[in-house]
């Protein structure tokens, strides 16, 4: 539902962008229907989620205005920023958060502005390793074990002493 309900629609511009700028496409375990031969796809593989990643060059996470992709948690996201990668994302629920405009990657609405961000992206590697490095020290500093471990620990002991004085 992924690939239907968010990339389908913008499959025409992403496309031609390999068409054209020779931008190549990764899709990772996405249910993907090409008949074009354009599209790279691998199957989704846990243990293997990490350097599949690492073969990107751009993160992207396409999301449609709705209640159901407002709510959705931006994991993806992370997962690429984690990896080093900068990215590109609609700007729906979380991903506003997540995504620091012209900082880790570029918020994107409209076909324009996705096309935009990602030719300045593929056609600029520094500013690719700019925006990586600064998206994983977000990852490290707000969605790491390491930045939540103390503050969950916290919350458990609190709970534990409340609890004990009742």
């Amino acid at each position: 539902s992924t690939w239907a309900e968010f990339v389908l629609p913008m499959l025409p511009m992403l496309l031609d962008l390999v068409r054209t700028d020779g931008t190549r496409l990764l899709a990772v375990g996405a249910g993907v229907h090409d008949d074009t031969g354009l599209i790279d796809h691998l199957p989704w593989d846990e243990a293997r989620e990490v350097s599949l990643i690492q073969r990107m060059d751009i993160g992207l996470m396409p999301l449609t205005d709705t209640p159901w992709a407002r709510g959705k948690c931006g994991y993806k996201l992370i997962q690429y920023m984690a990896c080093g990668l900068p990215v590109v994302a609609s700007p729906v629920g979380v991903n506003k958060d997540i995504v620091e405009h012209g900082v880790n990657g570029f918020l994107a609405s409209t076909e324009s502005e996705w096309r935009e961000a990602l030719l300045r992206l593929s056609r600029d590697p520094a500013l690719r390793r700019t925006m990586g490095s600064a998206g994983r020290r977000k990852v490290e500093q707000a969605y790491s074990l390491q930045a939540w471990a103390p503050r969950v620990a916290g919350l458990l002991s609190s709970v534990a002493k409340h609890y004990e004085k009742n």
